[in-house]
């Protein structure tokens, strides 16, 4: 069991260092968080999916806007976390995220395996009901023509 535990915060801790705008070094807290998330029974891919989720809605904000500042603790993520293991997410949906966050020159890393390399009904799905476009520049544009 104990090995389990290592694997699982492991798991966690690796999913958060390849988020961008994360420390690359966890702390402690970042480290016990995840023991607590094991504990509740949260799974891995749920967490994935709430770092992603959480990844994407930064990364949706208008371009005016002022710059976030870096994410510095997992902690960030524990309301999407909590969001998540209230609700399940569609089926399909942590893939979806998977393509729509792919960097152009690098993926974020991943600790859970990945049904399909190709869009699926269900990632189609996904998008649907979740309204986010899948090009993240995707959206209305803003009129500068006055």
């Amino acid at each position: 069991m104990p090995q389990e535990k290592d694997s699982y915060v492991e798991g966690v801790l690796k999913l958060y260092r390849c988020m961008p705008d994360t420390r690359s070094r966890p702390r402690r807290a970042d480290r016990e968080l995840a023991g607590q998330l094991q504990r509740r029974g949260i799974g891995l891919d749920v967490v994935e999916i709430a770092l992603r989720l959480a990844t994407a809605r930064r990364r949706m904000r208008p371009t005016d806007a002022d710059p976030l500042p870096p994410i510095r603790s997992l902690h960030y993520f524990l309301p999407v976390i909590d969001e998540l293991s209230a609700e399940a997410p569609p089926d399909g949906y942590l893939e979806y995220l998977r393509h729509a966050l792919r960097d152009e020159n690098k993926e974020i890393g991943s600790v859970t395996p990945a049904n399909t390399q190709r869009r699926s009904a269900e990632h189609d799905c996904a998008a649907r009901q979740l309204r986010l476009p899948l090009e993240l520049g995707a959206g209305p544009k803003k009129d500068v023509s006055s």
